[in-house]
C-alpha cells in the first residue's frame, strides 16, 4: 500500500500503523481492482483466455505462502512460510471480473485480501486460497512455488 504524497491526508490517520493479519482490509479503504493469480489463470495457462478481456496489465508477483498440485489439473493455496510465484493483475469491470472469477473457482476456493510484493512495491490484491486447508492431503506440494515450472516439469 503507498502512502499518500506528503501534505495529503489520510483518510484514517487516527489509525495506528500495526501490524495486520493475512486478508484484513488495508489502511486506506480503497476498492482493490487487483488480483494475483498463481496457477491456471496465469499468462500462458489454460484457463487465462476466461479473463484475458477484463486484464488492464499483469506484471509478476510473489505471494507468502504455499501451493499444492491436484490430481484434476489446478493448484490451490494455503497461508504458510513459503514462496509462491504468480502475477498480479490489474482488473476492468471488477464487479463482473470478479463474478467470473468466484464462479471458475467455485466453492473449494474463497476469495481474500492478501498482501503481494512486487519488484517496485507491496500491493493488497485478491487471491483465492482453499476454503479447507486440510484438502491440501489430496495434493503434492510444489516446494518452489511455481506452477509453471511445475507443470513444464510434468511435460
Amino acid at each position: 500500500m503507498k502512502d499518500p504524497q506528503p501534505g495529503q491526508p489520510r483518510y484514517n490517520d487516527h489509525v495506528p500503523d500495526r501490524q495486520r493479519p493475512p486478508g484484513y482490509v488495508s489502511d486506506i479503504h480503497e476498492i482493490v481492482d487487483r488480483v494475483f493469480v498463481y496457477g491456471t489463470l496465469r499468462s500462458g495457462q489454460a484457463a487465462r483466455s476466461l479473463i484475458e478481456n477484463h486484464v488492464v496489465r499483469a506484471e509478476p508477483a510473489t505471494i507468502q505462502g504455499h501451493i499444492y498440485a491436484f490430481p484434476l489439473g489446478f493448484p490451490g493455496l494455503v497461508d504458510g512460510d513459503g514462496v509462491v510465484q504468480g502475477e498480479i493483475m490489474w482488473l476492468t469491470d471488477l464487479a463482473a471480473s470478479l463474478a467470473l472469477l468466484d464462479a471458475y473457482e467455485g466453492e473449494e476456493f474463497q476469495r481474500v485480501l492478501k498482501k503481494v510484493h512486487r519488484q517496485s512495491g507491496d500491493e493488497w490484491a485478491w487471491c483465492y486460497i482453499l476454503v479447507d486447508p486440510s484438502t491440501v492431503t489430496l495434493g503434492e506440494r510444489i516446494s518452489d512455488g511455481d506452477w509453471i515450472k511445475y507443470c513444464a516439469t510434468r511435460g
